[in-house]
């Protein structure tokens, strides 16, 4: 059996795979219920039984793959891949970029699983990228078969934006901070709480970044927040787009990506998304692609797995 993970900052998601093409005892558990990623994954195994079966995993994090050495970004994680294969996998262990993993399902999903916004599905061909708001902010560029995880959520939000609220929200970061934010800093959970926490104007609010997104009950700075979070993502997606040449299609995963990008949004999500002077031509043919599926990170571990 291989073990599929895929360990964000806040949710570690489990399963395993026999053969590569399916996959069973999926679980998630919470990465602050363990103190190393090693324990995470024993947590798992022995929950369902299954420590003694597995001897290979694929496993994708939320962190950047330099050396042996993996320190996530958004969590107190750090570990040797080298240790835990040894220790855990010592049949074999793949460990990527959690984007990079979720990217290497990209070739394999289904039209069903798969929304356009604002614009048909005819595809130009050429460089895709999968970018995914979450605890943090994931990209993940695709050439022709090759995956490349990048850490492009970190670049600065340009302080020029032209959007009232946007002026706010950033004025109350610096001084709070006392730096220039980053778009993952506003497009990830965090970023919907603080938002919402200056548009409000409340200091302690008991709104979770979910129920800001729900507006259940029609609160105005939730629209707000909405609105702001809708205009900063389609913003970034157009500097991301034009950076990598992503004629083949800019596509979106998680759950914030799909509660935001609703059908009667879509228009506007993508005006702005080809607001620029130079290149609006070449922004309006390049589709814009919402991943509805919850699993890309298991689909895309086991692509991967057929590599052990």
């Amino acid at each position: 059996m291989i073990l599929l993970a895929d360990i964000g900052a806040t949710n570690a998601r489990f399963c395993v795979t026999n053969e590569g093409s399916e996959y069973e005892y999926s679980d998630v558990l919470q990465v602050l219920e363990a103190n190393s990623l090693e324990e995470l994954c024993i947590n798992y195994l022995n929950k369902h039984q299954l420590l003694k079966k597995v001897d290979k995993a694929v496993i994708g994090v939320a962190a950047p793959i330099i050396n042996d050495q993996v320190t996530f970004v958004n969590a107190k994680i750090s570990f040797s891949i080298k240790e835990l294969r040894s220790r855990l996998f010592c049949k074999g262990l793949i460990v990527v970029n959690d984007l990079a993993l979720q990217a290497h399902a990209i070739k394999g999903l289904k039209e069903e699983e798969l929304s356009f916004i604002g614009l048909g599905e005819e595809k130009l061909g050429g460089p895709k990228i999968l970018v995914s708001p979450g605890t943090g902010l994931g990209l993940a560029g695709i050439i022709n078969e090759e995956i490349v995880a990048t850490e492009a959520g970190h670049l600065n939000i340009p302080q020029k934006e032209e959007n009232q609220n946007l002026e706010k929200v950033l004025e109350s970061f610096v001084s709070r901070n006392k730096r220039v934010p980053t778009y993952e800093d506003f497009l990830s959970g965090k970023g919907i709480k603080f938002i919402y926490n200056v548009l409000s104007q409340s200091e302690a609010p008991n709104l979770t970044s979910k129920e800001v997104l729900d507006n259940k009950n029609l609160n105005k700075s939730c629209i707000d927040t909405r609105q702001l979070m809708v205009y900063l993502f389609a913003s970034y997606l157009r500097y991301v787009a034009l950076v990598w040449g992503s004629t083949g299609g800019v596509y979106l995963s998680g759950s914030i990506a799909n509660s935001l990008i609703k059908e009667e949004l879509n228009l506007t999500f993508r005006e702005i998304f080809e607001d620029s002077e130079t290149m609006q031509e070449l922004l309006k043919g390049i589709p814009l692609i919402l991943v509805t599926i919850e699993d890309i990170g298991f689909r895309g571990a086991l692509e991967l797995s057929k590599n052990l």
